[in-house]
């Protein structure tokens, strides 16, 4: 993040009400106090580690060269089973500050705090305390519209930008906060920035008074379309991002799965953040565990501050083992083994794909559109005469046991028809992908006989 005369210094006005109203725990301030030399607590209300039944921590690790053990004990342990900030793990949050200033080009200047990292439970639950951190409730909206006379006439829900599809389970939280949704379409290069200003436009002269907060998007690998954004496009998202003035959620969960053999990854919107508008959500998920829960947010140093309020008042911190784990693995790969893990991972998830694009073109070729991803697990795909997959795949392709998700799932309206499908080459073997092509091909042509 370089130095701008344009970079945010109050976001005060992209906060939700809630949000404002947080307030640091007085004790989870005194945390750092209570370590230093010769300080006598008697303050904390930590349990005795004594009574803590474990003593060390051995986990086996499978390798794509000779298996190895890692183990958490020690200092370590000690610090994975106690409480600690709210933050993340001292010892990862470094590592992972560190890799996010490789990574993306960030600044390396730690006075200058224009950035940090904070963990989260999965990046699910970064998204959705990020959601919760900038959009007012409309029930809440409600209730101070009626006590303003002054724009009692006047819908001042908060307003947020989506790509049309995106990911459903964002969509779970963002229908409980009811923000309009600017929908804007992709298609196989990802977010069209042409429609995303023409849809903005026409937004503000019907809500001039709405406040834009952010545009929400899956730059890579996009779930469900597969779509991956062009390093052009994203330049000009981010210009009209400076133009009308929202921040910009970067969900990157796939960014580790980029396939064909990259030479270098597309950068990221984080890595061009000149104003501190990008906050950026990782998740170790795919690369690791999903089991093991550990995601982590970098932005702007006051937007992780007001996420840190957020764990404080809800969750304290992420899973302390889960964090030991992680920090003892990535420790003792650095970014060297950590960079072969993800190309091992990447080499993967090609083969899988390329296996489930053979059996669509040898049976579905003449029933399907799509593009071939080149990033993450999903194929998109467009049934050519099925309008409505939602009732396709439930009364006609359950039926036959073959399941993919309809794509009304990841549309921001509900109810909307959809003639498209997401199929995911992630889990199933090439001969379950070859019979549930043979089943759906044999299900469209009946449907299309009909």
């Amino acid at each position: 993040m370089a130095s701008s005369t344009t970079r945010i210094l109050d976001y005060t006005p992209f906060l939700s009400l809630v949000s404002r109203l947080r307030k640091p725990s007085p004790i989870r301030a005194l945390m750092p106090i209570m370590s230093l030399p010769g300080m006598i607590s008697l303050a904390g209300g930590l349990p005795n580690a004594s009574t803590f039944p474990f003593q060390s921590i051995n986990v086996d690790l499978k390798t794509t060269t000779t298996p190895s053990t890692l183990s958490v004990d020690g200092q370590l342990l000690a610090d994975s089973l106690q409480y600690h900030p709210s933050q993340g793990l001292p010892q990862l949050t470094k590592w992972l500050r560190e890799h996010q200033r490789k990574t993306h080009s960030l600044s390396d200047d730690e006075k200058k705090e224009a950035w940090d990292v904070i963990l989260t439970t999965g990046s699910q639950d970064g998204l959705t305390k990020a959601f919760e951190m900038f959009l007012n409730p409309y029930c809440v909206q409600e209730h101070s519209m009626k006590q303003s006379s002054d724009i009692l006439n006047e819908d001042i829900r908060d307003a947020i930008i989506i790509e049309r599809p995106t990911y459903s389970g964002s969509l779970s939280t963002l229908f409980t906060l009811s923000p309009h949704m600017i929908e804007v379409d992709v298609d196989q290069f990802g977010l069209i920035p042409e429609k995303l200003e023409e849809s903005v436009e026409e937004f503000k002269k019907k809500h001039p008074k709405t406040m834009i907060k952010f545009l929400y998007t899956i730059p890579n690998g996009q779930n469900p379309s597969g779509c991956s954004l062009t390093l052009e496009r994203k330049k000009k998202i981010y210009a009209l991002s400076q133009k009308y003035n929202f921040l910009i959620l970067e969900d990157d969960p796939y960014y580790y799965l980029a396939l064909d053999n990259p030479s270098e990854p597309v950068p990221s919107f984080l890595s061009m953040d000149t104003d501190g508008r990008v906050l950026r959500f990782d998740s170790l998920s795919k690369i690791l565990s999903s089991g093991i829960r550990c995601g982590f947010v970098t932005g702007p140093i006051q937007l992780i501050n007001q996420m840190v309020l957020h764990i404080q008042a809800s969750n304290l911190h992420s899973c302390g083992l889960s964090q030991g784990i992680v920090y003892a693995l990535l420790s003792q790969w650095g970014e060297e083994g950590f960079a072969q893990h993800v190309k091992h991972v990447q080499k993967f998830y090609t083969a899988k794909r390329n296996e489930l694009i053979e059996c669509i073109d040898r049976h579905l070729k003449d029933y399907v559109e799509y593009s071939i991803p080149v990033c993450g697990m999903f194929v998109w795909m467009k049934l050519k005469g099925i309008p409505d997959s939602l009732k396709f795949i439930e009364q006609k392709a359950r039926q036959q046991n073959v399941l993919m998700l309809p794509g009304t799932y990841f549309y921001p309206s509900q109810g909307s028809v959809t003639p498209y499908v997401r199929a995911s080459f992630s889990i199933a073997s090439k001969e379950q992908m070859e019979e549930a092509c043979k089943r759906l091909a044999i299900l469209i042509k009946e449907e299309l006989d009909q």
